[in-house]
């Protein structure tokens, strides 16, 4: 019960982020008016849009299918459709929930309902991270490449998230590294922190954090082992996790050719949302609302014209009406266990 009413706490907080997001973007814009937006709509190639709706169901499938092909490794062997049992729930309470709080914890419940037990569950999703973080600095310098002087156009503010993210990500990255083949120093580090903590009276009960901080060690060591075991199926997970990103990066892509008709500027549209989706992703709001949109208007305005109204039909699909689908689908197979537990009894 008190799950429950925590998730509509979070419910109610990201739509009203998101009002005031639109909102805000719609008053500060000078080019934007109901009457453009519904000029931008209408004059949409549908083809197009189609692939854009096309690549946000990528999103979802192809992380719900580096979660199965992980499994696999451990012996259970689960149907790709399987898949959007994890990542679906991932996606929403992800995108619901501060620094995606919320994301593993619901695909660890749905895994658990799947008969998976806890320990590969929980290895299986931080071996999953490790890959969308290596993902998101891969494509971050693919994005580098394909279009160099594109940093150079973001305002100050955007070139400051989006250094955050990089930095962030990087981070993430060197200490999985260092747990793996330095642990010693993570734990040294880790460990003057919580002594600390303890002296100025922030961190109690030293024993419980210290046994996190071993068992954090074992489980990175164990996703060490695993891919330096099963190199071949595992960078299959990897990929998935890289076209993930793609997935999403290519809907901002599709609407943007949708809109000019044209594929001029295409290249430069993908290292864009590329670097949007790096800046947002270490943002600690739900869904990095604000900060997202902010980002897009910034690296999207020497491209199109009516940016803010492009960028709600972008933004809108990539990412609302994906949450909107992850959600109904969590609630409606919540649900069905929920009858089932019921019945039981």
């Amino acid at each position: 019960m008190k799950n429950t009413k925590r998730t509509i706490i979070y419910m109610v907080v990201f739509v009203l982020l998101a009002a005031l997001t639109v909102f805000v973007m719609i008053k500060s814009s000078k080019e934007f008016s109901w009457a453009s937006f519904g000029n931008v709509l209408s004059h949409m190639n549908p083809f197009w849009i189609l692939l854009a709706f096309l690549g946000m169901i990528g999103f979802i499938f192809f992380e719900g299918y580096a979660i199965v092909i992980i499994l696999r490794v451990f012996g259970y062997k689960r149907k790709i459709r399987r898949g959007w049992l994890y990542s679906a729930p991932d996606v929403y309470f992800s995108a619901i929930t501060p620094s995606a709080t919320g994301g593993q914890p619901a695909s660890l419940y749905f895994m658990h309902k799947d008969k998976v037990p806890a320990a590969v569950s929980t290895i299986a999703l931080l071996l999953n991270l490790v890959f969308y973080i290596a993902s998101i600095l891969l494509i971050g310098l693919v994005c580098l490449i394909i279009h160099p002087t594109v940093l150079g156009e973001f305002d100050p503010l955007s070139m400051t998230l989006i250094t955050i993210g990089f930095i962030t990500q990087f981070l993430l990255m060197l200490v999985f590294i260092l747990l793996v083949y330095k642990s010693s120093i993570v734990k040294g580090l880790a460990y003057a922190l919580l002594k600390f903590g303890q002296k100025i009276h922030l961190v109690k009960r030293m024993d419980k954090k210290l046994k996190k901080l071993d068992d954090m060690e074992r489980e990175y060591k164990e996703c060490a082992d695993l891919i330096l075991k099963n190199k071949k199926t595992l960078s299959k997970a990897f990929l998935c996790n890289f076209l993930q990103r793609v997935s999403q990066i290519l809907v901002s892509v599709f609407v943007y050719i949708g809109v000019t008709h044209g594929f001029r500027g295409a290249l430069k549209a993908f290292s864009i949302q590329g670097f949007v989706a790096l800046g947002s992703n270490a943002v600690p709001i739900p869904g990095a609302i604000g900060a997202a949109d902010y980002l897009y208007v910034d690296g999207f305005e020497h491209l199109l014209k009516d940016t803010v109204s492009v960028e709600l039909v972008s933004r809108g699909i990539s990412f609302y009406v994906c949450v909107l689908i992850c959600g109904i689908f969590t609630l409606a197979v919540y649900s069905k266990y929920n009858f089932r537990r019921k019945k039981k009894k």
